[in-house]
């Protein structure tokens, strides 16, 4: 049984790098600029990915229903399947071509920001007390 979940704890770690450096090369340059609604991201190994354009659009997903921003550097990611429990997920987020100066964090918990959904994860791009908009990519094992 450990061999198996070691397996899949492998896939999942290379489907999240995978995603990072494809959307990082697919993103450059373009951060304003979004694929056609609905794009589809392949992702075998993960319940909900996307490409989240710093503006808060999707570039492409799989699993996720939309993106809200309720404010400068702060996104709402809701989840298409309503029946995953956020407190048992671990979603990766990676920020798109920017300084080491600025971060990306998480929120696995429902928050305030996102109307304390149980399906939404908060992300937040920037800095404490200088947040700024930032394209990311997430993928949720």
């Amino acid at each position: 049984m450990f061999k198996s979940s070691s397996r899949r704890t492998r896939k999942a770690a290379w489907a999240a790098a995978a995603l990072g450096l494809v959307t990082g090369g697919v993103c450059a340059g373009v951060a304003g600029a979004a694929v056609a609604p609905g794009a589809k991201v392949t992702a075998p190994y993960a319940q909900a990915a996307a490409v989240v354009n710093a503006d808060g659009s999707i570039n492409r997903s799989k699993g996720i229903s939309s993106v809200t921003k309720p404010a400068v550097g702060k996104y709402c990611v809701e989840l298409e399947d309503k029946d995953l429990d956020l407190t048992k997920l671990v979603p990766v987020a990676t920020l798109q071509y920017t300084s080491f100066e600025y971060g990306i964090r998480i929120s696995y918990w429902p928050h305030p920001d996102c109307g304390n959904r149980a399906d939404t994860i908060h992300v937040i791009t920037g800095m404490p007390n200088k947040w700024v908009d930032q394209a990311f990519g997430i993928v949720v094992p």
